[in-house]
């Protein structure tokens, strides 16, 4: 195999690996986004976000200052991390 088919494979492989590296993390940065409005939706919380108010919708929230206890608080807490790390939207 000469250098140039090589190199050609081996940028093909290489940007296969990187594509699917960044549907990856879209992936982990929807379920992250999921998880977290799961908590906000379980305390009664009115969404802005149409996607969110979409799929939990606005009719039996009350708040926009929902309470957390502490492992929800340090789950969302882990959730802002992650997200940061993956540069999510």
């Amino acid at each position: 195999m000469n250098k140039f088919t090589l190199a050609t494979l081996l940028g093909a492989v290489t940007l296969i690996g990187a594509s699917t590296a960044v549907l990856a993390s879209e992936q982990e940065c929807q379920k992250l986004k999921n998880d977290h409005d799961v908590i906000y939706a379980s305390k009664g919380f009115c969404f802005k976000d149409p996607d969110a108010k979409a799929k939990f919708g606005n009719d039996n929230c009350y708040t926009t200052k929902p309470k957390f206890s502490e492992k929800e608080q340090q789950r969302l807490d882990a959730i802002k991390e992650r997200q940061k790390e993956l540069s999510c939207k």
